[in-house]
């Protein structure tokens, strides 16, 4: 079996590891990843931090878009994949109404195709959600410690304060 390749920007070597179990179609990961983007960018640009992204594909109806959106991404382009997502977060309201919306904004919009390793990296991140006992998104980890912030909740700007104390406290 090949090594599976997360979502991942930031140094390898960084005293920070943040793993963020998102998906795309869940309105209160958009939230958490706006507050993410912008707090984390200057650290991860300092190497201060690595920034891990894994899309938890849930059963739930609407979540069921967000797997099928993330079916198109190409991880070996972390850059490119990280400015489709920050517009599949924008557009959020638009390609969760159905099926063909999303993978019509995927094809056509975007001219994204499946990608060949989407379902093995699907089952291993199931298998950790599982094993690590992860329920629901947006799940965080800060160095392998649960990031405490209220998803249904917290504003952007709430989790963005929240997440510059945790690191701080680093």
């Amino acid at each position: 079996m090949t090594e599976i390749q997360h979502l991942t920007v930031g140094s390898k070597d960084a005293n920070i590891t943040i793993e963020a179990f998102i998906n795309f179609a869940c309105p209160y990961c958009l939230n958490y990843f706006a507050a993410a983007d912008e707090v984390l960018e200057p650290y991860i640009n300092e190497n201060k931090v690595q920034y891990i992204v894994k899309h938890f594909d849930k059963t739930k109806q609407r979540l069921l878009k967000g797997t099928v959106a993330n079916i198109y991404l190409d991880y070996d382009d972390p850059e490119e994949t990280f400015k489709i997502i920050r517009y599949l977060y924008e557009t959020q309201d638009e390609w969760t109404l159905n099926f063909e919306t999303i993978e019509r904004k995927m094809e056509h919009e975007l001219g994204l195709s499946p990608q060949k390793n989407a379902d093995d990296r699907s089952l291993a991140i199931m298998q950790e959600t599982f094993e690590r006992g992860i329920k629901g998104v947006p799940t965080v980890f800060i160095n392998d410690e649960k990031f405490e912030f209220n998803p249904v909740e917290d504003d952007k700007e709430t989790i963005q304060e929240k997440l510059r104390n945790a690191l701080e406290s680093i």
